[in-house]
C-alpha cells in the first residue's frame, strides 16, 4: 500500500489529474533525486493507494485509487508541470478505480486520535537511512505534521492500521476513532479485503505453474503474467481471494479475456465471440482458431459460478453461444 499526499485536484492537468495517475519529475533541479518520488518505480499493478488531499487543516484522507499499470519513467510531459517542468523525464503510475470516502477523515483528527501510537511507530523506524520507511509525517518541534516533499510514502499493514482503524485492522472490538463514520468504515474495510489481491495473484499463478493457461501460449515471464479474475472484484464479493477465481493469462490474453473477446465453456474450452461486432478484428483472428481448445487447466479448476458472472458480464445466454459445437 501506499499515500498519496496531493496538494490539488489539477495536479498535473488533462490525463495528469488527481486519481488518474501519480506522477513527479524524475530528478530534482538541477540535480539530484529524491527517495519519495523513486518510490513510484516499486509500486505495482494491483497496489492499493490511499489519497491525503488538501493543505493544513483542510487536509483530509478522502478516498483510494488501485494502480493500473506498474510504475514506470517516461519523456511525456504533464500538460501543466508547474515548477517542475524543468525536467527531462517523470515517473509515472496510471490509477483507476477510485473510491471516495464518503465523509473525508481529516488529518488533524488523525494526529489528535492517534498521537502517542504514530509517535511510538516513528521512534521504531529507527534502521539504517536507505532500509528505513519513507513516512509522510514526522516530530517537529514537538508536534505531528506531514514532512514536506513526501509525495509518495509506504503505508505497511500497521501503520494503515493506526490512521484507519479497526475497519482496516479488522478488529471491530476496537473503538473506532472519532474522525471515521460508519459509512466511511465500511470503504476502509473494502481495501484491508483488496490488500490479499496480491497473494491471491501469486496463488493463481502458481496454480498454473506459472505459465499462461490459453492453449499452446508459451509465456512464462512473471512481468508478462496477470494472476486475472474471472469474476470481477465489484461483481462477486463471495469470490474474492479464491483460487478458482482466478486465470494465469498473459498479458495479451488477459486483456481479451478482459474485453470478453473470448470465454470459457462450462468444461473450460475456449469460446470466442467472434460474431460481436467487435473491432478487434487482429485479436479475434488470433483467437479464433483455438475455438474448442481445452484451457490449459492447474491443479484448481475454475469456479463454474465465477464463469457465469463472466458470461452475464460479456452478454453471453447460458446455454446459448457457450458450449461449443459437436465436431
Amino acid at each position: 500500500m501506499w499515500l498519496e499526499m496531493s496538494r490539488n485536484v489539477e495536479h498535473g492537468g488533462p490525463g495528469w489529474g488527481f486519481a488518474e495517475c501519480l506522477w513527479s519529475p524524475s530528478h530534482r533541479n538541477p540535480e539530484g533525486t529524491w527517495p519519495f518520488w523513486q518510490l513510484l518505480l516499486q509500486v505495482r499493478k494491483g497496489d492499493i493507494v490511499v489519497h491525503l488531499r488538501g493543505k493544513t487543516h483542510q487536509a483530509a484522507f478522502v478516498g483510494y485509487s488501485i494502480a493500473d499499470a506498474n510504475g514506470f519513467e517516461t519523456r511525456v510531459r504533464p500538460p501543466q508541470p508547474r515548477e517542475w517542468g524543468h525536467a527531462a523525464s517523470y515517473y509515472r503510475v496510471p490509477l483507476t478505480g477510485y473510491v471516495a470516502f464518503p465523509d473525508p477523515l481529516k488529518l488533524d483528527t488523525v494526529f489528535r486520535d492517534s498521537n502517542q501510537e504514530l509517535r511510538e511507530y516513528f521512534k521504531q523506524n529507527k534502521a539504517p537511512r536507505d532500509q528505513k520507511e519513507r513516512l509522510f509525517f514526522v516530530i517537529q518541534a514537538g508536534r505531528l505534521q506531514c514532512l514536506n516533499g513526501a509525495y509518495l510514502s509506504e503505508l505497511n499493514d500497521q501503520l494503515a492500521a493506526i490512521i484507519l482503524g479497526p475497519d482496516f485492522s479488522g478488529r471491530p472490538n476496537q473503538p473506532r476513532p472519532s474522525g471515521i463514520t460508519a459509512r466511511t468504515g465500511e470503504h476502509i474495510a473494502q481495501i484491508r479485503a483488496r490488500v490479499g489481491q496480491p497473494l491471491f495473484s501469486e496463488n493463481v499463478r502458481k496454480n498454473y505453474g506459472n505459465r499462461c493457461c490459453f492453449p499452446d501460449c508459451q509465456v512464462s515471464d512473471r512481468e508478462f503474467l496477470v494472476g486475472a479474475h474471472i469474476a470481477r472484484w465489484s461483481d462477486a464479493p463471495d469470490l474474492r481471494g479464491q483460487t478458482a477465481n482466478g486465470l494465469c493469462l498473459c498479458l495479451f490474453h488477459d486483456k481479451a479475456f478482459e474485453l470478453g473477446l473470448f470465454t470459457l465453456t462450462s468444461d473450460f474450452r475456449i469460446s470466442v465471440r467472434s460474431n460481436d461486432g467487435s473491432a478487434c478484428t487482429w485479436a479475434l483472428s488470433t483467437l479464433i482458431r483455438f475455438e474448442g481448445r481445452l484451457l490449459r487447466l492447474g491443479a484448481v479448476s475454475p469456479s463454474r459460478q465465477a464463469l457465469e458472472y463472466h458470461w452475464s458480464r460479456i452478454g453471453v445466454r447460458l446455454g446459448q453461444a457457450v458450449e461449443p459445437e459437436a465436431p
